[in-house]
């Protein structure tokens, strides 16, 4: 008899999920659509009573790597202090032309979180520091690139899903950002 030409099972499946994997896998250097679990964990608001902001996380960055804004960028008043958004350690604290003042968290989930532009460090701000949710860590300012604008904190999510893809791992922070407790005074921490 004639023999099929059709796929044995096993392989047709196999190529099917090839597709569906080469289709929804993000392009490099692109912004991620996706805002994954980061876990059940409590957060704060990274900035401490008002704060503006709004969903840039996509927007044209001429100076960035990828040419793509990673974060969102939460305005204040020169000093405000920015706190821990979770429990967990804090790593890559210094100076960058780009970030100026700025640092990075990580929780007990692997996500983590970048602060950038601070006016300065709360003596907390160490490398391999251990830090608290609602603990200070730094100060809204406009060190490093931010010079010319409004004193904020460029905020940045990475998904330990995510950390393989490197700083373009960020995924849009609005969604996560709105759910946070907001602290209106660090007495309320």
């Amino acid at each position: 008899p004639a023999q099929s030409k059709r796929a044995h099972p096993k392989t047709a499946k196999h190529k099917s999920a090839k597709r569906t994997a080469k289709r929804t896998a993000p392009l490099a250097g692109q912004p991620l659509g996706a805002t994954p679990s980061i876990g059940a964990i409590a957060h704060t608001f990274p900035v401490v009573g008002d704060a503006a902001w709004g969903d840039t996380y996509g927007a044209h960055r001429s100076d960035v790597r990828g040419g793509w804004h990673h974060g969102d960028d939460l305005f204040a008043p020169l000093g405000t202090p920015v706190v821990a958004v979770a429990d967990g350690t804090v790593f890559a604290v210094g100076w960058n032309s780009v970030g100026g003042w700025r640092l990075w968290l990580v929780d007990a989930n692997g996500n983590q979180y970048y602060y950038a532009h601070l006016s300065g460090y709360s003596a907390l701000a160490r490398n391999n520091h251990r830090v608290r949710r609602g603990q200070v860590l730094g100060f809204v300012g406009n060190t490093g690139d931010a010079v010319t604008t409004w004193p904020h904190v460029h905020f940045e999510v990475h998904p330990s899903a995510f950390l393989y893809l490197g700083y373009d791992g960020a995924v849009d922070p609005t969604h996560y950002l709105s759910g946070w407790q907001r602290v209106t005074r660090l007495a309320d921490v």
